[in-house]
């Protein structure tokens, strides 16, 4: 079964799209509040002891359930990481679960046998980026990113000072991590490479 490469537009619109129906009122400021949104389309959040030895997340066969490593999960100084991982496990439900309802066990297993290192590659660069969609809403990631340069700017011609604190600030705003603000600038064009590896979050 051959796996859809979805375009980083379509995964921006389908984050838009997504967003307006489900996430009104689960905000902290900029911050999504992503565990109330995931539990609000009807999924358990289940800590398992020693599950990282696997992966630190995953979306089971069986709906309605979201499979967490318990360390992780209750470790409250890896917070930003924590919160892309389970954003990157809902774009998995939302972008690949349609591939296997109603799917027996058997036929689930057929078809992960039949994905390739290139599929896997596909489904999981798609998640990454579909979560930094949902965290990081385009339109307001953009208006923030040129609010804060533009503040910045004012005080210093350094621009490399300027990026940074644009970058703090926008990690404080979407509470996830300085990287992850300093990728999703770069994806939305904001930034450039040789300014992303100037930044080294």
């Amino acid at each position: 079964m051959p796996v859809k490469n979805h375009t980083n537009e379509n995964l921006e619109k389908t984050a838009e799209d997504f967003l307006k129906k489900h996430a009104q009122g689960k905000y902290d400021g900029r911050a999504l509040h992503i565990e109330a949104l995931i539990e609000s389309l009807g999924y358990y959040i289940f800590p398992v002891p020693g599950l990282i030895e696997i992966a630190e997340a995953y979306v089971p066969a069986k709906p309605g359930y979201i499979f967490v490593d318990e360390d992780q999960y209750q470790n409250a100084s890896i917070s930003f990481r924590w919160r892309f991982t389970i954003a990157e496990e809902l774009a998995h439900i939302l972008l690949h679960r349609p591939i296997f309802e109603g799917k027996t066990a058997k036929q689930i297993e057929q078809i992960h046998n039949e994905f390739s290192d290139d599929d896997y590659k596909i489904i999981e660069k798609n998640a990454k980026f579909l979560a930094s969609c949902i965290l990081m809403p385009r339109a307001i990631f953009k208006e923030r990113f040129d609010h804060f340069i533009s503040i910045q700017s004012q005080k210093t011609s350094n621009t490399l000072q300027v990026l940074k604190y644009a970058v703090r600030q926008l990690n404080m705003d979407f509470n996830v991590s300085c990287y992850s603000i300093s990728l999703r600038a770069l994806h939305l064009h904001l930034i450039d490479q040789v300014q992303m590896d100037d930044l080294n979050f």
